[in-house]
């Protein structure tokens, strides 16, 4: 009994986040076709916290063909040659290990990103593909830095029980594309690359 009423009360917060980024979602399609700007390779991939979460989602970019570069310790120079960069946050304290590097290191790493892809005006997709394990304290500090600057955002359905990233995309209008797995990012990578993959 105790263990249907937490699949319950499991099920009632995913759908009541999923309906928060929803609506974020259908605000954000208000968007007229000039206010809402497409993507065009070539992709820049790169971790914002040092998760494999960039790792995969630099898989679904080569599954859709689009030209890309992947690398997980990308720094400003590398936004050079590129016309969109993709952000993958979610932090990992292996990850960070692994690179010698610690969130304040990562959070610097990041705003110089961010900089210098407004400067050069690229387009900035920021993803949370790691649902709800990866929303501990680090992530939500990256996800507060990179997600306000985002041209678009892609959020695993389960990533948003606090409502922050619904709240980001209103209070910035920024488009959203709400998915269950990353595989499912096929769909949200067609439709941005149209005619231009």
């Amino acid at each position: 009994m105790r263990h249907s009423k937490t699949l319950i009360d499991r099920r009632a917060a995913v759908a009541a986040l999923t309906g928060g980024l929803l609506a974020a979602q259908a605000a954000s399609s208000r968007l007229t076709a000039q206010e809402r700007r497409k993507a065009s390779p070539p992709v820049l991939v790169t971790s914002i916290g040092q998760s494999l979460d960039g790792f995969q989602v630099q898989l679904a970019v080569k599954r859709a063909g689009i030209a890309f570069e992947y690398d997980a310790h990308a720094e400003p120079a590398a936004l050079a040659n590129v016309k969109t960069v993709f952000l993958a946050v979610g932090a990992s304290l292996k990850g960070f290990g692994d690179a010698g590097i610690t969130i304040k290191d990562e959070l610097a790493r990041t705003t110089h990103l961010l900089d210098e892809a407004k400067k050069r005006d690229i387009f900035v997709v920021v993803l949370h593909v790691g649902g709800e394990e990866r929303r501990d304290a680090l992530s939500n500090q990256l996800i507060e830095l990179a997600a306000p600057r985002a041209n678009l955002l892609i959020v695993r359905s389960d990533s948003d029980a606090d409502g922050m990233f619904a709240n980001i995309a209103r209070a910035g209008k920024i488009p959203v594309a709400v998915i269950d797995n990353v595989v499912e990012l096929r769909g949200p990578l067609k439709e941005l690359f149209a005619g231009g993959a």
